[in-house]
């Protein structure tokens, strides 16, 4: 199962290249995603959304997507916009691991 590791900023200017990864990954048949966000700095309205999108996509196929290693200011805006109810969020990779295939 693929890990994606997202680094810097996450924002309008750099969510075209998320999405464009994570859409091949997914294109490369995966359905469960592990995104890894702790070398993320910084991210905004447009990041989440994206994040939201990429799971719109993999639920119909079953798929689940699962966030680690969240800054505790990412954390605070998805329990806001209660997108922690959406994403699976985890604190290890072995914890991501068994979150999805669970």
């Amino acid at each position: 199962m693929p890990v994606v590791k997202v680094a810097g900023e996450v924002d309008a200017f750099t969510t075209p290249d998320l999405r464009a990864t994570m859409e091949s990954v997914i294109d490369a048949g995966a359905r469960d995603l592990i995104i890894d966000l702790s070398g993320v700095s910084y991210m905004d309205s447009s990041g989440f959304g994206t994040l939201l999108g990429i799971t719109k996509r993999v639920r119909p196929m079953g798929g689940k997507v699962c966030l680690l290693g969240y800054s505790d200011t990412i954390l605070r805006m998805l329990r806001i916009t209660r997108l922690d109810t959406v994403f699976i969020l985890c604190t290890s990779i072995d914890e991501a691991i068994m979150a999805v295939k669970g």
